[in-house]
């Protein structure tokens, strides 16, 4: 043993030195970075963008960017696209100052400074757009030119020609030519810009000895002046500026060869078209551009084709003779001699029918050719549309075949197509009553519509095919324009056709749009038509008057007899009472007597006299003819009089006031009329008490309708007496009827409630009733307050609900028939999930009752959880507590598990997981003061309901534990398990700990335990049994090693690796970790919560570090700061940390 002690010090030491080596050598072993491959640069070329492409191109003789990449990029795009990209070199000195008269930066245009620049390159402008700087490869400018290079949009419509001529004598002559060969109106005013340049800028050699193209020599100005770096000559100021409004403008110039390095040969003259030009800033329009290189184009395009109809504009009937028009214009540069065909053609689907052809003629650059057909269009088949075309044919050397093709597309006007005609509102009309048509068409093309339509409409007794179309009017009322059921609405007026009898109707309907085509007829036979009611004779007004007993007297029928269709002397009218002598037609008298007998003597009062009035119709269907009453008062000499009381109407809701005085007379026993005699009225009797009420004011009778919706008639029996003789008669009172809103029934849907994303049906046709219309005639329509969450369907007469957002909402339903509507406003209450109900009390209020036992500081609680009877049938649960302290602030712990729900309740202990410690308990020690324990739920029913609770419901942990004296038997033997469990387990982590390990915090909580326990064992409930640690014996090695002499082996080894580290740091890369203050404690928001938020505590300057020291021999007692401890020790479940930061708040409350 004493050996192996020996050799274990030079091990450790030997061990130390050779990591102290290892970091000496550590910065010398670094790898040797990878080669990056260079990437081989694979060569490309822009793609043709269908126009010219003009860019100004800022470089410098050294910029190294621009001999290398920038230079050659705009030379193999030159190349690529020899016709069509045109740029220019600014070329100035040095890249700091690119804004020199060696660029081109001279009066009057100064080109560089019109680009906003002054130094940097390379740069270009594509199109006079913003410079795109930078250039890293040969093919750096290409995507710019294949999009357009920022061109107009209609550079296709602008062509420009450059020509330059060697006079021999020292001069060129220079020649620009612009044209309009678009369809539009060509500009009257726009800007010729145009340079002389290098060809090979042999005046501007790159630093590296290579040479651009194209570098800028001089401005050609207006009036034939140019200016370059040695003047401005013929004192131009300006840039040309030209009409093309007239066809092609042409400028030209003559210059000096001497302009350029090199000769004629090495001239280039750059052009392009500009809506107009700045000094001092760009991105203005480019229309086209070219330069002296660009060979002339030959190019022969239609550019227009219309069709014109004489007789319609903008569309044709098949069998309408249509002329085409081609525009054909030589858009290029050439002269074309060579003849070709324009061939007209109607497309036929993908096919082209030849339909005629003309000669082309020779054309001159820009001159214009129009081309032209006439056609029968009999023979084209019918569609919606057709298109017409033109193309030229037989052309020799055309550049461009692309244009060579026009077409026009134009409607076709088809016949319309016609649908049945219906009825709108009731199909069964009196005579002097209108039925109302809706006549509806399809418009078969794109040409007609229902604005352009009408209709022929003819009716017909049923069967028949008699057809008549006297009785129709209207048509100019378009109803229900936009929908699947607009047309245009009719009226059968039978009045106008006194021929019409009575039956049913057929309806043919034809439509007819604007050029006079029309439908098919279709027809609406039997009951889909119109019934024509027959009408029949009544009696208007039933109370005749007086006649005297016994005494034939005649009286006029006026007004008491009525045929809407039968004038009165044609009818025949007949009786079979006794009291009926004859009816006089001619005098439109009916003639009675009412006899007297001598058993009954004469029969006064009111007498009745049925008749039968036939007016010739049919009435085999009720096979009863017309019938009706006629009241007569019969009277003695004496007896007061009635004269007919007139009928009287009131509409439904409605009241009327009548004076009898008119209708009463009276006469003495001789017989003399009594001027104003004393007379008494008195109601007899009401008929129809339910509908009328009466009221008898002296001699004025006030009549009312019980409410609004009664209609029907009423008798009212009254009696007139002088004091001594009296008669009666009837009054007959008419309620006409009005009429009423739909209503809807809303009692039982007035207020909904419903689940967010879940829908209901509601069978709302069943709600709906109408006191004077049959319900199914009632038009409903539904809006709701979020849009689409209610949707009514026609076909089956259901509301469907499916909200989206949560709250209240509101549905609007609205019940109209034809003359009125009713609106009713539903309120709906939207949820997403039902409230949890909790109770701590096991009252049956909540769905789920809760208690929590072990509340006291230093427990650690335990809840017991039962589903009450008022609970709801849940297959899902969910349980959340937090643990969490009202002093701190902070929420320590989450526990979050589902309950088994074949159980209805469950108990657990709360040993809640800590947020702050991976593994670890908040609350290992138990609650401590200021805690509070709360839930939540989360649950779902069989109905799949959702439910949660609105508010956690919430213990608060107050108060200490009690003394073991104040505790019940219970709560003391539990108290007393846990306190020797918690010894136990202590003792057990302090034998577990490794030889030499520090075990101040155990004992300290080891005294605390043996300190309660103590206490406990002085009750004379308690059974205490003693525990003590089972003590190692500890083996002293007598002559083992020193271990002083050990430990300061180990120091000294400590320093020599510090001093180790610090040179192989020194040493090692020179590289500072950026200061990063979130590493910085009081960034820390739970650093902060838990200490008080004083970020100040951790901003203090940090302290140096002091130089490493021996270790000492034994680690010193662990030192707690905070306030002084009360005079009772640490509170019960308290911790010395806990007590270093919150120990003063509880002094100050105790206090």
């Amino acid at each position: 043993m004493m050996h192996a002690n020996r050799i274990l010090g030079p091990a450790l030491v030997l061990l130390f030195v050779t990591s102290l080596m290892f970091g000496f050598t550590n910065g010398m072993n670094e790898e040797n970075p990878p080669v990056q491959l260079e990437e081989v640069v694979v060569m490309s070329a822009p793609t043709d963008p269908g126009h010219s492409v003009f860019a100004q191109y800022i470089t410098s003789d050294n910029c190294g960017y621009c001999y290398a990449y920038g230079s050659p990029a705009h030379d193999q795009a030159k190349t690529s696209l020899p016709d069509r990209y045109v740029y220019i070199s600014y070329h100035s000195a040095n890249y700091g100052n690119t804004a020199d008269a060696e660029s081109g930066n001279i009066a009057p245009i100064y080109g560089v400074q019109h680009l906003g620049e002054s130094g940097g390159a390379p740069k270009t402008s594509f199109g006079d757009a913003t410079l795109n700087t930078g250039c890293g490869s040969n093919t750096c400018w290409d995507s710019y030119i294949s999009s357009g290079g920022n061109m107009h949009s209609t550079a296709t419509d602008y062509s420009i020609l450059v020509s330059q001529s060697d006079n021999g004598d020292g001069t060129v002559d220079v020649s620009v030519s612009a044209s309009y060969t678009g369809s539009g109106t060509a500009p009257s005013t726009i800007t010729m810009y145009a340079a002389v340049t290098e060809k090979v800028c042999n005046s501007h050699v790159y630093a590296d000895g290579t040479k651009g193209g194209n570098c800028w020599e001089a401005w050609l100005l207006n009036n034939g002046a140019y200016a370059h770096n040695g003047g401005n000559v013929g004192s131009g100021t300006g840039f040309e500026t030209v009409n093309l409004n007239s066809g092609q403008a042409t400028n030209t110039w003559t210059v000096p060869t001497s302009l350029v390095n090199g000769g004629a040969s090495n001239m280039n003259t750059v052009a392009a078209l500009y809506s107009t030009w700045s000094t001092t800033s760009f991105n203005a329009d480019v229309f086209a551009a070219a330069d002296s290189t660009m060979a002339p184009a030959l190019d022969v395009a239609v550019t227009g084709v219309t069709v014109a109809n004489p007789e319609s504009s903008g569309n044709f009937m098949v069998g309408d003779t249509v002329t085409v028009d081609a525009n054909i214009r030589n858009v290029g540069d050439l002269d074309y001699a060579d003849g070709g065909t324009i061939e007209f053609f109607y497309k036929n689907g993908v096919n082209e029918v030849s339909i005629g052809s003309s000669n082309l003629n020779n054309l001159v650059s820009q001159a214009t050719q129009t081309a032209q057909i006439t056609y029968d269009t009999s023979s084209v088949p019918s569609g919606w549309k057709t298109t017409f075309g033109a193309r030229i044919t037989g052309m020799v050397g055309d550049g461009n075949g692309g244009n060579n093709v026009g077409m026009e597309e134009i409607n076709q006007d088809r016949p319309p197509v016609s649908k049945k005609a219906q009825i709108s509102g009731e199909n069964t009309i009196e005579r002097d009553t209108k039925a109302t048509i809706l006549a509806k068409a399809d418009a078969d093309d794109y040409v007609d519509t229902i604005q352009t339509m009408t209709f022929n409409i003819e009716v017909s007794p049923t069967g028949t095919n008699q057809w008549s179309s006297t009785a129709i009017s209207g048509g100019q009322t378009i109803v229900f324009e936009g929908t699947a059921s607009e047309g245009r609405e009719y009226f059968v007026d039978p009045m106008l056709d006194s021929s019409m009898a009575a039956g049913w109707y057929d309806i043919r309907s034809q439509a007819v749009d604007s050029r006079g085509q029309t439908g098919d007829w279709k027809v609406t036979s039997g009951t889909d038509g119109f019934k024509l009611a027959n009408g029949a004779p009544s009696v208007l007004v039933d109370a005749v008057g007086s006649v005297r007993c016994d005494t034939s007297e005649r009286i006029s029928m006026v007004g008491h007899i009525y045929d809407p269709e039968t004038p009165l002397e044609n009818l025949v009218i007949t009786s079979d009472d006794e009291a009926f002598v004859a009816w006089h037609p001619n005098e439109k008298e009916l003639e009675v007597k009412f006899r007297l007998t001598e058993n009954n003597g004469c029969p006064t009062g009111q007498q009745s006299l049925e008749i039968t009035m036939d007016d010739g119709g049919d009435y085999s269907e009720t096979g009863i003819m017309p019938y009706g009453t006629l009241w007569f008062e019969v009277v003695e000499n004496g007896d007061p009089r009635w004269s007919g009381v007139p009928a009287q109407t009131v509409i439904e809701g409605g009241s009327g006031l009548l004076d009898l005085t008119n209708y009463l007379s009276d006469t003495s026993d001789s017989g003399e009329v009594i001027e104003n005699p004393p007379l008494t009225v008195v109601v007899m009797g009401n008929s129809n008490p339910e509908a009328i009420d009466i009221e008898l004011i002296g001699t004025e009778i006030a009549f009312s309708t019980v409410d609004s919706d009664v209609n029907g008639q009423a008798i009212i029996h009254l009696r007139v007496s002088d004091g001594k003789k009296s008669s009666d008669t009837n009054l007959t009172i008419n309620i006409q009827e009005v009429n009423d809103a739909p209503r809807l029934d809303s009692s039982e849907i007035e207020s909904i409630t419903i689940k967010r994303n879940f829908q209901r049906v509601i069978d709302l046709r069943s709600l709906v009733s109408d006191v004077d219309d049959p319900v199914e005639e009632a038009f409903v329509s539904v809006t709701s307050s979020e849009p689409g969450a209610a949707r009514y369907s026609f076909i089956d007469g259901t509301l469907t609900l499916l909200f989206e957002t949560t709250g209240e909402h509101t549905i609007t339903v609205t019940a109209s028939d034809k003359y009125a509507s009713g609106i009713t406003v539903l309120d709906v209450t939207v949820y997403d999930s039902l409230p949890f109900y909790l109770s701590k009390d096991n009252d049956g209020s909540s769905y789920m009752y809760i208690a929590l036992e072990d509340t006291y500081i230093s427990q650690i609680p335990t809840v017991s959880m039962a589903l009450t009877d008022s609970a709801p049938a849940f297959n899902y649960v969910q349980a959340t507590w937090n643990v969490c302290n009202s002093l701190t602030g902070t929420c320590d712990g989450i526990y979050i598990y589902d309950l088994d729900m074949g159980k209805s309740s469950w108990t657990e202990v709360l040993n809640i997981p800590s947020l702050m410690t991976a593994g670890g308990d908040a609350r290992p020690d138990g609650s401590q003061f200021s805690d509070y324990y709360m839930v939540t739920l989360l649950a779902t029913d069989t109905n799949g309901d959702d439910y949660k609770t609105l508010v956690g419901v919430k213990w608060d942990i107050t108060e200490d534990l009690p003394a073991p004296a104040d505790m019940d038997d219970v709560f003391f033997s539990d108290y007393l398990e846990d306190l020797n469990a918690k010894k136990a387990l202590i003792l057990e982590q302090i034998e577990s700990l490794e030889a030499g390990s520090d075990s101040t915090m155990l004992d300290s909580e080891l005294e605390e335990v043996e300190a309660d326990l103590a206490v406990a064992c002085d009750d004379s409930r308690a059974d205490c049994i003693s525990v003590t640690s089972s003590d190692s014996d500890v083996e002293t090695l007598s002559s083992g090693i020193d271990m002083q002499l050990i430990l300061a082996g180990v120091g000294i080894v400590i320093v020599l690796a510090l001093l180790g580290l610090m040179v192989s740091r020194r040493g090692g890369k020179n590289e500072n970790e950026p200061w990063n203050d979130s590493n910085v404690p009081f960034q820390d928001s739970v650093a902060n919560s838990m200490y008080g938020g004083s970020q100040g505590l951790f901003q203090q300057p940090v302290a140096v570090a002091p130089q490493p020291v021996a270790a000492q021999p034994a680690a010193p007692a662990q030192i707690y700061t905070g306030p002084p401890l009360p005079p009772g020790g640490l509170p019960a479940g308290w911790t010395m940390d806990q007590w270093a930061y919150y120990g003063q708040q509880y002094l100050d409350r105790e206090n």
